[in-house]
């Protein structure tokens, strides 16, 4: 009985081990084909670096290639075209620089958005560097996008404009704070803005905004020479911002901002924005008037920026509450 037993055993190991012998071998998982949305030239700059960072690293994190792929290859492309970092780990995956790029340079990325970008970005940062990288990156917010510029701030922007190393970048840097500080646009709409939508007269210079909020908006005084500047240079041409540009870069204003010189404070069309509407509630402008020229439809955008209007003790409005 027991001696039939092991004679069947072995018949079964002989049937598993000609199975596993006959067997194709188990397929291996395929490459994700990326293809991005990008010149060709740029993307066969970087492209043996992104490879490689996704394909060693998608197994280590949560997401897969193809999740990978848009976040890193867009991050490579920043460090290479932009920023000139070097395409090594260390330089590329190192939180502060990955924190530059998710709040400088996704200017059009929704807050969520950003939030997916950063989460892959972080799970790559940490894959690659191990401890180096935890504990490092910044958490968004919405508080610090619509926080208003300090008069220490603004100096420093004023001293930054001024300290550029040719005509064009100088009038440039210039339009762009006077536009942003001096007339609350969006950084759309400073790029799309043209030299032929400023106009002067004796109240000063008014930009005509279009687009999807058409409007004309008063410069603030304090700001109209750097505009005034930028109409008369030698340098500029069509566009109130950037002469060479075509009106398609979303990401004008940051990939400015990100070359030498660069400003020591950050710079953010948001919060430029941010302080002209603070200055307009601190003056006394009239509501219906600030949305008007702001381009806003309900007083409701304005709710996180009130606990930054300061009140005078003399201030005048008080009369007209009596």
């Amino acid at each position: 009985m027991k001696e039939e037993a092991d004679k069947r055993r072995e018949r079964q190991l002989e049937a598993v081990r000609h199975l596993a012998e006959g067997a194709p071998e188990a397929p291996t998982v395929a490459n994700y084909d990326y293809t991005p949305k990008m010149p060709g030239d740029q993307w066969a700059a970087i492209r043996p670096y992104v490879q490689r960072v996704v394909r060693f690293t998608a197994p280590r994190t949560p997401y897969s290639e193809k999740e990978l792929y848009l976040a890193v290859s867009r991050l490579a492309l920043f460090a290479w075209a932009t920023a000139s970092v070097p395409l090594e780990d260390d330089n590329v995956f190192d939180p502060r620089f990955i924190n530059r790029f998710i709040q400088h340079h996704l200017g059009q990325y929704s807050r969520a958005g950003k939030n997916t970008m950063r989460a892959r970005l972080r799970r790559t940062s940490e894959a690659l560097l191990g401890d180096d990288a935890a504990g490092t990156f910044r958490a968004l917010g919405k508080a610090e996008a619509s926080r208003p510029y300090t008069l220490t701030e603004v100096a420093s922007l004023l001293s930054w404009a001024d300290g550029q190393h040719d005509e064009e970048r100088t009038t440039s840097a210039g339009a762009l704070l006077a536009l942003g500080l001096g007339a609350g646009l969006t950084g759309r709409e400073i790029i799309d803005l043209e030299l032929a939508d400023v106009t002067t007269d004796d109240r000063g210079v008014v930009v005509h905004v279009s687009g999807d909020d058409p409007r004309d908006v008063p410069v603030l005084s304090q700001w109209a020479p750097l505009l005034k500047r930028r109409t008369t240079s030698g340098a500029a041409s069509r566009w109130a911002f950037r002469s060479g540009q075509r009106g398609g870069n979303i990401n004008l204003v940051t990939d400015f901002a990100s070359r030498n010189p660069r400003p020591s404070v950050e710079l953010q069309s948001r919060r430029m924005r941010a302080t002209w509407i603070v200055e307009h509630l601190r003056r006394g402008t009239p509501l219906d008037l600030l949305l008007e020229v702001a381009g806003l439809q309900s007083a409701e955008a304005l709710d996180r920026l009130l606990p930054y209007v300061g009140r005078a003790d003399d201030d005048p409005r008080r009369e007209s509450l009596r």
